[in-house]
């Protein structure tokens, strides 16, 4: 067991080590910083390399389990393609990943509206904006705004 223990705590330092110069926050589109933080410790966060998968499978960002919390990998060519308003939200929806945790992405989409609301970054012209981006009418965007907004939406995103 104690063989295990070291093995394991080996790993995990080395981990750090190895993804301790890519951590970096956030930057949001006017230039502020923030760290996700999830159950009392920073989310690390790495820049994809073009091989890796988040590039392979498209994305702009996978936040996934590690063997001490959540990662966030960002796919920066993609992130910067974006509208400002939907590359803050994004972050407040892999943050939320991290925080609940969720694969559930409408869950991921309502707490990550939430988080942003509250940190001043949302509100009926930021979020007329997010509705755009997903299009008119879209159905997805449309079940975020009613659980966000306190409603059912039918996906288990209810907080």
């Amino acid at each position: 067991m104690r063989k295990a223990l070291t093995h394991a705590r080996f790993l995990s330092i080395a981990w750090l080590v190895v993804v301790s110069p890519s951590a970096m926050a956030f930057t949001f589109a006017d230039g502020t910083h923030a760290d996700c933080i999830a159950r009392g410790a920073t989310v690390m966060e790495a820049e994809a390399s073009p091989g890796d998968v988040v590039y392979q499978l498209g994305r702009i960002a996978i936040a996934a389990p590690t063997a001490s919390g959540y990662r966030i990998v960002w796919n920066n060519n993609k992130l910067k393609t974006l509208p400002p308003e939907m590359h803050d939200f994004i972050f407040f929806h892999e943050c939320a990943h991290a925080r609940l945790p969720t694969t559930d992405e409408l869950r991921a989409n309502c707490a990550g509206l939430k988080e942003m609301r509250s940190a001043g970054k949302a509100g009926f012209a930021v979020e007329a904006k997010l509705a755009a981006f997903y299009g008119p009418r879209n159905s997805y965007w449309e079940n975020t705004l009613t659980c966000a907004n306190g409603g059912k939406d039918g996906a288990g995103a209810s907080q």
